[in-house]
C-alpha cells in the first residue's frame, strides 16, 4: 500500500510539473521520482511490444553515435531522450496492481495543471501588456508555442472525455468550460499546424464519440458543430490569429518562389536542405548528434533571404534543426532510425487507449512541422504518454 502511495504522488508530482516548465523545478525530477517509484511496484510481467520498441529505438540511436562525426553532440541527444527510453523500459515491466482509476486521474492532474499553467500565463501578459498576443505567451517562460498548443490540446482531449464520464451536470459544465478554454487558448497561440489539425481532429473524435456508447448523440453532434464554428469565428476575428493564417497562405504560395517579393517559408528550405543532407547516407543516417551541425553547414550556401520586420537575415545566421521528426531521424539514422521511430509511435498509440491515443496521433502530426524529441518539453511529454499505456493494462484494477 506504501508503495502504491509513493507512485500515486510520485506521477501526480511530474503530472502538474510538466506543463508550469519551472526553471527551477524541471518535470525531470518528477519523473526519476515515477521510475523509482515504478521499480517497487508490485508484481512485474512483461510487455513485450514496448519493450522492443524503446530497446530497439534507444540500441540504434546509441549505435549511431560512433559513426558521427560530431560524437558529442550525439551523447547530448542521447542524454535528452533518456526520460523516454528509462520509461519504456519500466513501463514494459509494469506492475499487474496498477489501478486503472490512478492512471485516469494523473492525466486529469495533468489537465487541470495545464489549465493553471495557461490561466497564469494569461493572467500575466494582461498584467504586463493589456492584451495577449502569440508570441507574448510562454507557459512557465520555457515553452514555445508549439509545444504549448500540444499540451493545451492534450489536456483538453483528457477534459473532454470527462464530459461523457461525469455523472454529475455540475462536473460536467466544469469540463466543457475548462475544454473551451483549453482550446481557446490554442487559437490565441495559433500555432498553424493545430490551427489546421484542430477541425479535423474533432471531426474525428466526434465520428468516434457516434460510433460509440455514449447516450446522446445528437448533444455530441452538436456540441462538435458548435466548436468548429465557434473557432473558424475566432480565427477570422481575432488579430493575431488572423495574421497567423495569412502567414500560412503566404507560406503556401511561397513554396515555389516569394511573395510580394519576401521569402516567407522557412520550413521549406529547412526541409530542402535537410532532405539533401540525409540522402547522404540514407539507409544507415549521418550519426547521432550530426543532423543539425551538418544541415547549419549546408544552409551556408542558401541565398534565400528573410525578414525580421524590416530586418533582412540569412538562415544559416541561426542554428535550425530539421523542423521535422521524421526528417530529422532520417538524417541522423537512416531509414533504420526511421522505421524504428514509427514503430515506437505505433506501439504506443495502439496501446494507449481513450484520448491517450488521440494524444499519440497529435504528437506525431505535430512532429511533421517542429523536432519535438530535440526538446526537454517534447520528450518529458512523449515519456508521460509513455507512462499512460497502462492504462490500457488489460489486468488493471478499476477500484
Amino acid at each position: 500500500m506504501q508503495n502504491r502511495s509513493f507512485l500515486f504522488y510520485a506521477v501526480a508530482s511530474a503530472a502538474v510539473l510538466l506543463p508550469f516548465a519551472f526553471e527551477w523545478l524541471s518535470p525531470l525530477y518528477g519523473l526519476i521520482l515515477v521510475g523509482a517509484a515504478m521499480l517497487f511496484q508490485g508484481k512485474w510481467h512483461l510487455n513485450k511490444w514496448l519493450l522492443f520498441a524503446t530497446a530497439a529505438f534507444f540500441d540504434w540511436e546509441l549505435i549511431s553515435v560512433w559513426w558521427s562525426p560530431y560524437r558529442s553532440e550525439g551523447w547530448d541527444d542521447l542524454v535528452m531522450i533518456l526520460p523516454i527510453v528509462l520509461m519504456g523500459l519500466i513501463v514494459g515491466s509494469r506492475s499487474k496492481d496498477v489501478e486503472m482509476k490512478a492512471y485516469q486521474n494523473w492525466g486529469l492532474l495533468f489537465a487541470y495543471a495545464t489549465v493553471a499553467a495557461w490561466s497564469w500565463t494569461v493572467a500575466e501578459s494582461l498584467f504586463k501588456h493589456g492584451w495577449v498576443q502569440y508570441n507574448d505567451l510562454e507557459l512557465g517562460g520555457r515553452l514555445g508555442i508549439h509545444y504549448q498548443s500540444l499540451y493545451l490540446l492534450v489536456a483538453a482531449f483528457i477534459l473532454e472525455a470527462q464530459l461523457w464520464n461525469s455523472a454529475r451536470k455540475k462536473h460536467r459544465l466544469l469540463h466543457l468550460l475548462l475544454v473551451v478554454w483549453l482550446l481557446f487558448g490554442c487559437i490565441m497561440l495559433s500555432a498553424r499546424i493545430h490551427l489546421l489539425l484542430l477541425p479535423v481532429f474533432i471531426l474525428v473524435r466526434t465520428l468516434d464519440l457516434l460510433r460509440g456508447k455514449i447516450a446522446n448523440k445528437k448533444k455530441a453532434s452538436l456540441w462538435a458543430a458548435g466548436i468548429i464554428i465557434s473557432m473558424v469565428t475566432l480565427m477570422a476575428v481575432l488579430p493575431g490569429t488572423s495574421r497567423r493564417l495569412t502567414d500560412l497562405k503566404n507560406e503556401w504560395r511561397s513554396i515555389g518562389g516569394m511573395v510580394d517579393g519576401k521569402q516567407t517559408n522557412h520550413r521549406v528550405y529547412l526541409w530542402k536542405y535537410g532532405w539533401n543532407v540525409a540522402k547522404e547516407a540514407p539507409l544507415i543516417g549521418l550519426g547521432n548528434g550530426a543532423g543539425d551541425e551538418l544541415l547549419h553547414e549546408a544552409l551556408q550556401s542558401c541565398e534565400a533571404v528573410f525578414y525580421r520586420k524590416k530586418e533582412p537575415y540569412y538562415l544559416y545566421e541561426f542554428k535550425y534543426d530539421f523542423h521535422n521528426i521524421v526528417l530529422q531521424n532520417f538524417a541522423e539514422g537512416g531509414l533504420v532510425g526511421v522505421v524504428l521511430l514509427l514503430f515506437l509511435f505505433t506501439v504506443g498509440f495502439l496501446q494507449s487507449r481513450g484520448p491517450w491515443r488521440y494524444a499519440w496521433a497529435l504528437f506525431f502530426c505535430t512532429g511533421m512541422t517542429e523536432s519535438l524529441l530535440e526538446r526537454q518539453a517534447g520528450v518529458f511529454l512523449l515519456a508521460f504518454l509513455i507512462l499512460q499505456i497502462q492504462t490500457g493494462n488489460p489486468s488493471a484494477k478499476a477500484r
